[in-house]
Parts: structure tokens; sequence; C-alpha cells
């Protein structure tokens, strides 16, 4: 199958989803949010959308505004995708939900269990990253919730989860190296618990890759 990645920053590239896809014999093709265009779009048969620092109500930024377009676009056609974090935030935004800051400013980062999944492949512990919460769309299927947030989402050819399932521990580090404020992450307790995590979850990993695929190009 010809995927398209859609990189939306090079600190949150398609890690373990990537190596994953490549050995199934997928063809990947990758570019970043602001080159995407509809062209990419039309040519590939399934899009994954993955992580921003910025947030999908960003839509002063230009390439922000016309991704929400092209998404949008994508999933009236009822055409295979894939959300990741902000992809996630950007399904819903582009279907007729929504995606904002945090009212209490809480922000999420570090190994994080999920309270209630749909369907068990959803269980954490996962990755987590993001100070945004999502409220599905009309007609989306919440298929994971935690601590009042929606942790994934479904529509017709379209999935996206708030967790961050492809993140190694170098990315993971990444961020809390690049992105955060001193005091609030201690790396060396990230870096304990991913490689605690990390190998434990490549079966699950898996599973959850394999049905993230599946439910976006499933009939």
């Amino acid at each position: 199958m010809k995927l398209l990645i859609v990189r939306n920053s090079e600190n949150a590239p398609e890690g373990a989803f990537g190596e994953w896809l490549a050995q199934q014999g997928h063809a990947l093709a990758v570019t970043s949010g602001e080159a995407l265009d509809q062209a990419a779009m039309d040519a590939a048969e399934a899009v994954v959308v993955l992580g921003s620092p910025h947030g999908v109500y960003d839509t002063h930024i230009p390439w922000v505004a016309r991704q929400r377009a092209l998404v949008a676009a994508r999933l009236a056609a009822r055409r295979p995708t894939i959300g990741i974090c902000f992809g996630a935030q950007m399904i819903a935004a582009a279907a007729g939900g929504d995606s904002a800051r945090m009212s209490d400013g809480r922000f999420f980062r570090g190994w994080f269990g999920v309270e209630r999944v749909a369907d068990p492949v959803l269980a954490g512990p996962w990755p987590r990253w993001h100070g945004d919460a999502i409220t599905a769309p009309p007609g989306a299927a919440v298929l994971a919730e935690d601590a009042g947030t929606v942790q994934a989402i479904a529509l017709p050819r379209a999935i996206g989860v708030q967790f961050h399932p492809e993140a190694t521990p170098e990315i993971l580090q990444g961020w809390a190296e690049r992105f955060t404020p001193p005091g609030l992450v201690d790396p060396a307790a990230l870096a304990a618990d991913s490689a605690r995590h990390f190998p434990a979850r490549t079966e699950a990993r898996a599973a959850l890759f394999a049905s993230l695929l599946r439910r976006a190009t499933e009939a």
C-alpha cells in the first residue's frame, strides 16, 4: 500500500510506526506539514498525520489552516486517514469537533495508562505528550478515554489516537529536552520508564498499528 506520512515536526517523526509499516512491505512517502498539498493527498492510499508542537487551532499559521481543509476533504471522501496526537486533533477539528488547551492547564508528559477502552488493543500504558483535549466530532465513536480526555476516536475510514504509540525512547527524551520547561520532567525517570515499557510493549504496538491500519482502510 502507498502511504503518505505527514511529519508536522521533524522532532515528531513516524518512529516505531514507520518501522512497522516498512516491515509490512508498505511504500512510504514522507512530506512535511508545510509542503503537504492536494496532489500528495490524492496519490496516497492512506495518510498518517503525525504530531506537532502547534495546535490545530493555530490557523493563523498558513500550513495548519491548509492542512485542516485538506484533511476535511479527505474525511468527507472517506479516504483512509490515521492521526496521532496533533493528527488526531486535526481529524477531530476537520470533521466538526474541536481541540483546545485544557482549561485546567494540565499537560501530560510520559507514560500513562488508559482508563476506558472500547477495544483492548488501545489499552496502555502509552507515551503521551499533550496539553490539548479533543472534543469528538458528530458521528465519531470515542474508543478510549483517560483522566477526562478523549484518547481515541473513529470515523468512517479514519481513526485518531491522542497518545503516541510511535514514540521511541529517543523521541521522548528529545521532547523532554527541547519542549519541556525545567523541572516538569525528570529525564532520568522518563528514561527508566521507557526502558521498562518500550521493549515490553513490542507486541502491543504491533497489534495497535495493525488495528489502526485496518480501521482506516476497511470498507
